[in-house]
């Protein structure tokens, strides 16, 4: 495969930092209109609920900017003590915004604590479901399940789609974030067929010493 020049790599990193640099404002605006709207007693419940979803959503959007902008700076990326239990919760609410299907998350009785770059993390679960719920489709189901076992953190989606490779659009930006994120993680994956009928896909991540 070809490599791109490195002046054309410096040049679309520039061009990436100055876009997160535009976009910043707009989205901490976006976070202190919802929190302001939220410190209302008399907002009620059901839009309660939406504002705080649109909290947990541009607040992702920020932490991306936030790394993005700090490329290159000591702390950036370093892996930090995360529940992959927690972090999986956080990312479902997300995507089932979104999503008119099911979407179920097994409960998990305990933290699964891992050490990793939480963005990258998140990146790669919602990688993973974002797959899962366009194979289902809108009355389909997802289902995902957290555990470790042998100092390994598992978790593993499963859909009841069509099955690998028969999903219109094929792998394409989210594969390769997904690959990228899970070599930084020190994570690997597998797809098999799942008990719901689609795809089963399982990664590994390596549970935090504590």
């Amino acid at each position: 495969m070809a490599q791109s020049p490195p002046e054309e790599k410096d040049g679309g990193l520039q061009r990436l930092r100055e876009t997160c640099h535009d976009i910043r404002q707009p989205v901490a605006g976006v976070l202190a209109l919802a929190g302001a709207a939220l410190a209302d007693p008399d907002v009620p419940e059901v839009t309660r609920s939406y504002l705080e979803q649109i909290v947990t959503q541009a607040q992702s959007v920020s932490d991306v900017i936030r790394q993005r902008l700090a490329a290159g700076a000591p702390a950036e990326g370093q892996p930090r003590l995360t529940d992959l239990r927690q972090l999986a919760e956080e990312v479902a609410t997300a995507e089932r915004v979104t999503y008119g299907g099911e979407l179920a998350v097994v409960p998990t009785a305990e933290p699964v604590l891992v050490c990793v770059n939480r963005l990258d993390a998140r990146g790669i679960i919602a990688n993973l479901l974002s797959n899962a719920t366009r194979a289902a489709g809108p009355v389909g189901l997802v289902k995902m399940e957290i555990s470790h076992d042998c100092g390994l953190a598992q978790l593993v989606v499963e859909d009841t789609g069509p099955g690998f490779g028969k999903v219109s659009g094929g792998p394409g930006l989210g594969w390769r974030i997904m690959a990228r994120s899970l070599a930084s993680c020190g994570g690997k994956i597998s797809y098999g067929q799942a008990a719901l009928g689609g795809v089963r896909a399982s990664f590994w991540l390596p549970l935090a010493v504590t």
